[in-house]
């Protein structure tokens, strides 16, 4: 190691001094041009002066996790630092960047001076046969930024502290110096990018330092005149431009500078080429420290072409919804003139049933009446598609039951199922919501669909529904619904095309089962639109299974109970029946019940379950036997149960696909409590469960058939206001065959007079009419109304558009049935809407013209025959009693025209009425007024006029 003696040492600082002093002063002055080349002259003056062999500067990157080499300086015959300028990991010497970041500086004269952790560094300095080394951190503003090395690799040098003081103030100036230089650089790089920005931008910028003269512009704002950007900068606008445009510029910056704040305008203004231009202006106010407008900087954007634009957009828009109206409203008139005459045929064929028909004519007329459904199903699914694609269709949110809705769909299509021997079971998984918020008719719509075409292609086997669910939220459930049949399946290269429109798996099954190809596309859409999904799994020959699922509102989780649940609990039900999806769908419907269930699926092992159990726990109190169990018949094990004495307590309950009159009577005979057709609805099973356990009072026999028979004994009074002549028969004619007339008006005006000069239980309204339509005729008759009364009025349309339900009832109606008119609704309608009235059944008023026929006392044959007829048919009294009484009102009249017949001497009408009323009598268990009526039509086969007149007087004698 060399140390240096005084003489030297002087020499050597008074050297360091000029360094310093030269330094200093020519660093001063130092810019981005001249900055590399100062650099290396001072670091070669360091180098001689201090006799080292080599200098170097590193400078930290963007990124601070490498560093690059910035400048060096070498002795002849001494190798660089580094061969090029490249990146550098800085934590290759973690211990040496830690060191500086702490110090002001890393003197290293040895390699013992290097600690245990400072391995790599070590390493390094022995690589490069360093002798000694002084490091000094280049920092600004407090913050590590680089580090300058002086390196010896001839001889040792011991620094001193005067020699590492002098180093760190050279440090500073540099470090001071390439920020400078740094900072320099990126405003010239600003500035530069500005000044490229303003001046290629479209747009126009500029600054006002008053409301007549401009400070700066860029090249846009200064083309828009034809003039360069010199022409204009820091110009008074009256020394540019003619004396109109000036007042109209400096007009325009009044008003923005007067806003003193953020604005936008809009001006139209002359270019170079004297052509009018809008132009949008945005200006904002630059203030100084006193807050007053130093300058106002304003940009502006030439919206000529786009206003021209959005004028042409407006005028399509306008066009687009007028051509939208337009197809609406065609799509309405369609709808109307289509359901109408649709209306006319199902009508009259259902006019036709009622007439006698041979059993080929009834055939024809069955076909005809489904080739007219078809026709109508065909037309909605295309009604639907078109609104689809139009963007009209939207769905309700209701609150609505959600078990009933899918118990709707379901048993809509079961008659349909039952004719092709297939059984539809529904499985509804427990912890289904209750009540949900959606829009039920299309999930019903989506349903139907389905159903439909599991029931269409499946000729034998099963159709299954089941229905789960995935909770999303505390408010939202995920439904999943799955329709599974066995049937013709669908080839796997086939299925992509489902979901398309006016397609089937292939053609074939176009031509034998008919259809548009557009159920499933709908269903698709409507699925879509209730935020879910549709997917099919098929095996060609197997069947197929579509599943869908839908995003619905949570109403009610929890099924509202009405039963009491907890009378359910330690009583134990047994379900016989040999097929396992029947069980299954029974069990689904029982489960959160607290009933046990057990399964036999056979009679045989249905005794051995009941013989088990009768001394235990699960003793069975209930069982439901379905009617097909293959060992043995329903009634002939129920006839067995009730002869077993650890048998016969227990309730029994039938289950039938197929239900007819006197089926209720046979079932009481057998043994039963009550019985149910499938597909079963849960709330029927479980009244019937709550009365057979005697929870919920009813009759012997519950039975969910029923004799439907229009309850006609009230006299409603009708107006029906229809200007189609055709739909006025079918309406009038309808209601007479429930013993209804109506009155008549023809348009809308007529119906209001009508409904002020007499009082109405119910109006049926046109909405299509001349002169005056439904709707003005409905909104008239409300305001003449007022509060004094409220007539019930029920919309009558053919159109199927979106809208027009609300419309009725914005017009004041009170619902709304579309055409083709289904008669039950409108029977339901009538009933529910006929004013209370007592009611006077007068069994004496009738007598023949000719005063031959005495007066009749019905009310005997009423009281003499009701038992025949309940025993015969199973009906209870009360419904028997009602259905006699309608025929009682028939009789007068057919009584008449046999009197008449024989009186003429007409024999073929003598024994046409005669047959009428053998069939009638026959039907209603009348055995005297029978067995006569074959006498009389015998007699007046072979033209017998006395045996005819001898008989017939028989007849009144049973009736007087």
């Amino acid at each position: 190691m060399s140390v240096m003696g005084f003489e030297e040492s002087n020499i050597y600082s008074k050297g360091f001094e000029k360094l310093i002093q030269n330094t200093f002063q020519n660093f001063l002055n130092v810019n981005s041009i001249n900055y590399d080349s100062e650099l290396k002259n001072t670091l070669e003056q360091i180098g001689k002066i201090v006799d080292l062999d080599r200098i170097f500067i590193y400078y930290f990157s963007k990124d601070p996790t490498f560093m690059k080499i910035e400048c060096q300086w070498n002795k002849e015959n001494i190798k660089q630092k580094r061969d090029s300028q490249e990146d550098e990991v800085v934590y290759e010497f973690p211990w040496l960047i830690r060191k500086l970041k702490e110090s002001d500086f890393v003197a290293i004269n040895n390699l013992e001076d290097f600690p245990a952790e400072a391995m790599f560094e070590a390493e390094a300095f022995s690589k490069e046969e360093i002798k000694s080394s002084v490091i000094i951190p280049l920092r600004s503003e407090n913050k590590l930024i680089g580090f300058i090395g002086y390196e010896s690799l001839s001889k040792y040098i011991t620094w001193e502290a005067n020699q590492i003081n002098i180093l760190r103030k050279i440090a500073d100036v540099f470090s001071y110096t390439r920020m400078k230089i740094v900072k320099e650089k990126n405003y010239e790089s600003i500035i530069n990018g500005q000044s490229i920005l303003l001046n290629n931008s479209e747009s126009q910028i500029w600054a006002l330092s008053n409301v007549t003269s401009y400070a700066t512009v860029n090249e846009a704002h200064a083309s828009f005149f034809g003039m360069k950007k010199s022409d204009l900068e820091y110009k008074d606008l009256y020394d540019i431009f003619d004396i109109n445009t000036a007042n109209k510029l400096s007009e325009i910056n009044w008003d923005l500078f007067k806003k003193s704040d953020n604005s936008e305008m809009e001006v139209e203004l002359k270019n170079w080429k004297n052509e009018n231009r809008l132009i949008r202006i945005k200006s904002k106010p630059y203030r100084d420290d006193s807050d007053n407008i130093r300058y106002l900087i304003c940009t502006a954007e030439d919206i000529t072409e786009q206003r021209k634009a959005e004028t042409e957009l407006y005028k399509a828009k306008e066009q687009a919804e007028a051509a939208n109206i337009a197809k609406s409203q065609f799509l309405a008139n369609m709808s109307h003139e289509i359901r109408t005459p649709i209306n006319g045929m199902l009508g009259f064929l259902e006019l036709l049933q009622l007439t006698e028909l041979s059993l080929e004519q009834k055939e024809f007329v069955r076909e005809a009446k489904s080739a007219s459904n078809m026709l109508l199903h065909i037309i909605n699914d295309i009604l639907d598609f078109s609104k689809i694609e139009a963007r009209k269709l939207t769905m309700e949110d209701i609150r609505f039951n959600l078990r009933t809705t899918i118990e709707d769909a379901v048993s809509l299509l079961a008659p349909n199922a039952k004719e092709k021997g297939v059984e539809i079971y529904v499985m509804i998984k427990a912890g289904v919501p209750e009540e949900v918020s959606g829009d039920p008719s299309r999930l019903r719509q989506i349903l139907n669909n389905l159903i439909s075409n599991a029931v269409k292609f499946t000729q034998n086997g099963d159709i299954s529904l089941t229905v789960d669910y995935l909770d999303k939220s505390d408010e939202i459930v995920q439904l999943n619904f799955e329709v599974k049949d066995t049937g013709i399946g669908i080839q796997e290269e086939d299925i992509h095309k489902l979901f398309q429109s006016f397609n089937q798996a292939d053609a074939s099954t176009t031509r034998k089962y008919g259809g548009t190809g557009l159920g499933l596309a709908i269903s698709k859409e409507l699925v879509k639109m209730m935020d879910g999904e549709i997917f099919v799994e098929s095996v060609y020959g197997k069947g197929s299974t579509f599943k869908f699922n839908i995003n619905l509102k949570i109403s009610k989780r929890v099924l509202e109970q009405k039963f009491e649940f907890e009378k359910f609990e330690n009583m134990n039900i047994l379900i016989i029946d040999d097929k396992k999806n029947n069980r299954n769908m029974i069990i689904s419907s029982l489960e959160g019940t607290g009933l046990k269930v057990f399964e036999a699926k056979s009679a045989t092992s249905a005794i051995n379950i009941i013989r088990s159990n009768s001394n235990t726990k699960n003793k069975i109190h209930i069982a439901i036997i379905d009617y097909g169990i293959s060992d043995n018949s329903s009634y002939k094990l129920a006839a067995t149960l009730k002869k077993i004495p650890f048998a016969k307590d227990i309730k029994l309950m039938l289950l039938t696909s197929t239900t007819q009159i006197g089926d209720g009577r046979i079932a009481k005979e057998y043994g039963f409590s009550s019985y149910l057709s499938k597909p079963v609805r849960r709330d029927d099973l479980l009244s019937c469960i709550a009365i057979v356990l005697g929870l919920k009072k009813e009759n012997e026999v519950i039975t969910r058939h029923t004799v439907k028979e229009a309850k006609n004994l009230l006299k409603p009074k009708i107006l029906l206001v229809e200007d189609n002549e055709m739909n006025r028969k079918i309406f009038i004619s309808m209601l007479k065959t429930q013993d209804m007339t109506c009155d008549v008006a023809i348009n809308g005006s007529e119906a209001v007079r009508a409904v002020f000069e007499k009082e109405y239980d119910i109006v049926f309204m046109d909405c299509q009419m001349p002169v005056m339509d439904g709707y003005e005729s409905t909104s008239k008759i409300r305001v003449l109304e007022g509060d004094i009364k409220h007539t019930t009025i029920i919309a009558m349309t053919a159109n199927a558009m979106e809208g027009d339900k609300e419309k009725c009832i914005e017009a004041g109606m009170d619902f709304y049935i579309s055409k083709p008119i289904n008669f039950s609704t409108l029977f339901s309608f009538i009933e529910a809407n006929t004013k209370n009235k007592e009611l006077v059944i007068n069994y004496n008023d009738r007598t023949d013209v000719n005063n031959n026929i005495a007066k009749v006392n019905y009310k005997n044959i009423i009281d003499n025959y009701i038992d025949n007829f309940i025993k015969s048919t199973g009906l209870e009294k009360e419904d028997a009693r009602e259905i006699l009484e309608e025929y009682i009102k028939y009789l007068p009249d057919l009584l008449k025209n046999i009197n008449e017949s024989i009186k003429i001497g007409d024999f073929k009408k003598v024994a046409r009425f005669t047959h009428e009323l053998k069939g009638s009598s026959g039907s209603f268990r009348i055995t005297s007024l029978h067995e006569l009526s074959i006498k009389l039509e015998e007699k007046a086969i072979e033209q017998k006029i006395e045996e005819c007149t001898r008989v017939f007087n028989e007849i009144k004698k049973i009736l007087d």
